[in-house]
């Protein structure tokens, strides 16, 4: 089934396997890349949470770190912890991650009274939503990846071996 017009529509490269999400068909290797059918969606679509937590490992409490760090401006550990009354060590943990990520910047300001300080300032939104959106796509290809090794043929010899017993343990519970 192929999205309506104006909406995003997955694509592959026939070449290496690329994957690809837009509105016109990328190009990759030898030329365009093909578009990917696919039937009705047989998986619901994703809330902001689950998707914040399954593709970037984000939980709401870090979600509400970084909701508030947009909206505040440049902060410190102490002065988001006091004002979003999450204890320090989990926000300044949230922070760090979001720095990795891209999402805020790090950066260490010297004290007038001596020793130094890290302050927390959030990227242009622009910034943020390409960066999500990178990180997106890449995880995409990284499960692509993951659903190709996922080898048709051992399936196949589990299900032709007519027994009982699971031979297959990669998805049992122990």
């Amino acid at each position: 089934m192929t999205p309506p017009a104006g909406e995003p529509r997955l694509f592959e490269c026939a070449t290496c396997g690329g994957v690809g999400i837009g509105d016109n068909r990328p190009e990759c290797c030898d030329g365009p890349m093909e578009t990917v059918e696919t039937a009705e969606a047989a998986v619901d679509e994703p809330s902001l949470e689950s998707l914040l937590r399954t593709v970037f490992d984000m939980s709401g409490t870090e979600l509400d770190v970084c909701l508030c760090v947009m909206e505040g401006g440049e902060l410190t550990v102490a002065e988001l912890a006091e004002q979003i009354g999450y204890d320090r060590s989990v926000v300044a943990r949230h922070l760090n991650h979001l720095a990795d990520f891209g999402v805020v910047e790090k950066r260490r300001r010297i004290r007038p009274s001596g020793g130094h300080v890290y302050v927390y300032t959030p990227q242009p939104p622009e910034v943020v939503r390409e960066r999500l959106r990178g990180e997106f796509l890449s995880w995409v290809r990284l499960a692509t990846a993951q659903l190709d090794d996922l080898q048709r043929e051992k399936v196949e010899a589990i299900a032709d071996a007519g027994t009982d017993e699971r031979q297959w343990t990669v998805f049992q519970e122990e």
